[in-house]
């Protein structure tokens, strides 16, 4: 029996999300001993080793890129993403983490219209708004301390979503595979030179976790480009939640982490936000490419 296009898309993006869990946790393993800055160094390093095999496999256009400066801007935004992110791990729950985690969509399509001039209607104004209510309820300033591990997630949010923006551009010419290479392989040494004011020597364990974080982070990045490629954004955006599930559990059960009802609900409506957006941004795709097929018909009468 075969099996159709959007079943396999499905299971993609549930592995995807499954994987991401994964490393995640074991970027929370791994904070417990070590610094964030030799969790970053080392995630990258691993990165680079994993992916080695598969750039010789795919060699020569795997090395290509169209824009070494862009990669180099990309790398320079991205440490400082990264080792917040890895820094906010630390400290905060795993499904707080997940919950903030999801705001990028949102800052991303922020930074699309104060820089990249984009124009949007009054319905995805309304979703941008419950999205960033959701982040107050998530982090309830006024009500509970404010965790610094939330401010340097949403500063891992921000700068990330300037990541996000460059990569677009990057993937018009570039592959999946050239554009993540060159992430890790351009931000190896600058995490280096910086982890060594905080070194400190690994064991067989961690050396362990540090495998799996970065064959999980290969594998997500893998099954996210595959589903994108085969499916539509709208129908794996909603599949994403199940992150916030899978580190709700593995929080609660690993790490003794209680769930949060309002952590819950902030989440959700972060989540109901980006989805709409998603929604209407693949709308106004599909009008856009139809409306230029129409002005091509035309023009040959």
């Amino acid at each position: 029996m075969k099996i159709s296009n959007k079943v396999i898309v499905i299971i993609l993006s549930l592995l995807g999300t499954t994987t991401a869990a994964i490393m995640v946790t074991g970027i929370k393993i791994l904070s417990y001993e070590l610094n964030p800055f030799i969790i970053a160094f080392y995630r990258c390093l691993f990165g680079v080793l994993i992916m080695i095999p598969f750039m010789i496999y795919n060699h020569p256009n795997s090395w290509k890129t169209s824009s070494i400066k862009l990669q180099l801007l990309r790398c320079t935004i991205n440490v400082y993403s990264m080792i917040s992110w890895f820094t906010a791990i630390a400290t905060l729950h795993l499904e707080t983490a997940a919950a903030i985690g999801f705001t990028t969509p949102l800052f991303t399509t922020l930074l699309a219209i104060i820089f990249l001039g984009e124009v949007i209607k009054m319905q995805r104004i309304t979703a941008l708004i419950i999205g960033f209510i959701g982040i107050l309820v998530v982090i309830r300033p006024g009500f509970i301390p404010l965790e610094t591990g939330a401010l340097w997630l949403l500063s891992a949010a921000i700068s990330f979503s300037f990541v996000i923006i460059i990569v677009k551009k990057l993937m018009e010419k570039d592959t999946s595979l050239t554009t993540t290479f060159y992430h890790m392989a351009f931000m190896t040494p600058p995490t280096f030179l910086i982890a060594l004011f905080f070194w400190d020597s690994i064991n067989l364990y961690e050396i362990f976790i540090f495998f799996i974080v970065a064959v999980a982070g290969f594998l997500t990045q893998l099954f996210m480009a595959q589903s994108l490629k085969m499916g539509e954004i709208t129908l794996i955006m909603p599949i994403q939640f199940n992150k916030l599930i899978w580190l709700s559990i593995i929080g609660f059960i690993f790490f003794n982490e209680i769930p949060d009802i309002w952590v819950w609900i902030g989440a959700i409506m972060i989540f109901i936000s980006i989805v709409y957006i998603t929604y209407r941004e693949t709308i106004n795709k599909k009008s856009f490419i139809k409306s230029k097929k129409v002005d091509k018909l035309l023009s040959n009468y």
